[in-house]
């Protein structure tokens, strides 16, 4: 029974990622807009889409395939990938987006695109994983995971120094606030990435708890 869950979540989830990532895009009206990959929204429904057609297709063959992408480390890592999308979108950018555009916002957070990629993605892969993950998860994960927001830092810090202003706004260098060294200074930046990396860790360790309660 868990294995046709995990199917019909992973075909659903891969299908909502794709399809929003497709409208973010602006490929629905047959143009590409620019830094649409700059930002860690759309990089974490590309890797969840795939990852989630990697796990459809393993669980036809149940061999090295689906153990790989199984593995309860890679699940664990890729989970917490997408559940940050959700929670720092909802409790950090929304209320910002609400106080500088108002009724303006109210209009786009009701997109299909916005719901499907901030809050369907992530919330229905932090289910699946709930319900059909191997939840022995090794405590040196916590630390571990860490290496994803890590990796898409310096790749933000590289894209800024090498191409300059995010083509969507054509002025600011970096996609995200907390990230702009030009805006705050280096000391300032480094607090402001200390801080970001102990939520991380913060979250690492309630997904690393929940792990440990279903093992008991």
């Amino acid at each position: 029974m868990l294995i046709w869950i995990e199917r019909a979540s992973a075909a659903l989830i891969a299908a909502l990622a794709f399809s929003g990532i497709f409208l973010q895009a602006g490929l629905h009206k047959g143009k590409y807009i620019l830094g649409t990959f700059s930002y860690y929204t759309n990089l974490s429904n590309l890797f969840t889409g795939i990852y989630q057609v990697l796990i459809l297709a393993g669980s036809f063959s149940a061999g090295a395939l689906y153990g790989a992408v199984t593995h309860p480390v890679v699940r664990y890592s890729l989970t917490l990938m997408i559940l940050v999308t959700h929670l720092v979108y909802h409790f950090i950018l929304v209320p910002d987006f609400k106080k500088r555009k108002g009724s303006e916002f109210a209009a786009e957070w009701r997109t299909y695109q916005n719901l499907s990629v901030h809050y369907a993605v992530p919330l229905l892969a932090t289910l699946q994983w709930l319900v059909c993950a191997d939840k022995a998860v090794p405590f040196w994960a916590v630390w571990a995971w860490l290496a994803i927001p890590m990796a898409y830092l310096i790749f933000a810090m590289v894209r800024a120094w090498i191409l300059g202003p995010e083509p969507r706004s054509g002025v600011y260098r970096y996609p995200y606030a907390f990230m702009d060294l030009d805006a705050q200074g280096f000391k300032s930046w480094i607090r402001t990435i200390a801080l970001v990396l102990c939520f991380y860790i913060v979250l690492g360790l309630a997904l690393y708890g929940v792990s440990w309660l279903f093992r008991l």
